[in-house]
């Protein structure tokens, strides 16, 4: 029975780029030989590929032989372009005489190179510009407050993202808050609320995570509908409030995130309630804040 290899290549990237398979056979084509057949080898590989904020592919590599661990970062404009990277790599671990000799005088592929503890590295020239991105967010919520009591809520972003900065513009809708009067008991009213909030976000990121930091403000609509009396009144208030709180975010595709956000909102604008001349019934707390999840799409 033939020896099972001692060359472990572990490869994780996207649909578009190559896979495992693929980068196993360029380490063959570059040894000129199978890696069935090179049982006293002993080399490990990991590469992991992600999509940059800048639109490039960054390779992270960790590379295992003889005893020796080298851990790179490379970054190429190309999917294809760090597979063969890491390939070679792998190659020049195992016998780099053989890859001399198939490779010839043409020269790897040109990539960036530097240690993996640091973040992409710049371009050698400055950017003319911020490379800028759309993203489109729902979410589902709990709020306490403006509304009585815990009521449910759904909103929309849309966010334009500069980097580690963002402009978030979007809304939210909160319903099933019901104000009773301590006397009588049966009179009171339903209410909602409709408001649309404009923020900024900084959004330090480390790989898979971002973690952004909003503040912005919120301004929209109550509505009341009375109950409990015989001719049911309608009324509609304004409401405002100073918006902030954390957020996390995990991306779990280079299109998809997955968004946990903790609000805290100070009102600075509240409408006053009341059925007829029973006195108020409603005014919004001064202090609410409310818990938000959803999935961001990155365009």
């Amino acid at each position: 029975m033939p020896v099972p290899p001692s060359i472990d290549i572990q490869w994780e990237a996207p649909p578009e780029c190559p896979d495992a398979t693929d980068v196993r056979a360029r380490v063959e084509r570059l040894l000129g030989r199978r890696l069935a057949d090179l049982p006293d080898k002993d080399v490990k590989a990991q590469g992991e590929v992600q999509r940059t904020e800048a639109g490039n592919w960054q390779l992270s590599l960790r590379l295992s032989a003889s005893g020796h661990v080298e851990e790179d970062t490379l970054v190429a404009k190309k999917c294809a372009s760090v597979g063969d990277a890491m390939a070679l790599k792998i190659a020049l671990a195992i016998d780099p005489l053989a890859v001399v000799d198939s490779v010839g005088p043409s020269p790897p592929p040109t990539l960036e190179t530097h240690p993996t503890t640091t973040a992409t590295p710049p371009p050698r020239n400055p950017p003319v510009a911020p490379h800028v991105r759309l993203s489109m967010r729902v979410v589902g919520a709990v709020g306490l407050g403006p509304l009585p009591r815990a009521t449910p809520g759904v909103g929309l972003y849309g966010a334009l993202r500069f980097g580690e900065f963002r402009v978030e513009l979007g809304g939210q809708a909160f319903w099933g808050g019901v104000a009773r009067y301590d006397s009588p008991p049966n009179v009171g009213a339903d209410l909602q609320a409709f408001v649309g909030a404009l923020r900024g976000c900084l959004e330090p990121r480390t790989r898979q995570w971002s973690f952004p930091i909003c503040a912005g403000l919120e301004l929209g609509a109550m509505r009341a509908v009375g109950f409990g009396v015989e001719a049911a009144e309608r009324s509609t208030g304004i409401w405002g409030a100073v918006l902030a709180g954390p957020a996390v975010q995990l991306h779990l595709t280079s299109r998809l995130a997955l968004w946990v956000e903790v609000d805290v909102a100070l009102t600075v604008v509240a409408p006053e309630f009341h059925v007829r001349n029973l006195g108020t019934l409603y005014v919004p707390p001064r202090i609410g804040s409310r818990l938000a999840a959803g999935f961001e799409v990155n365009f």
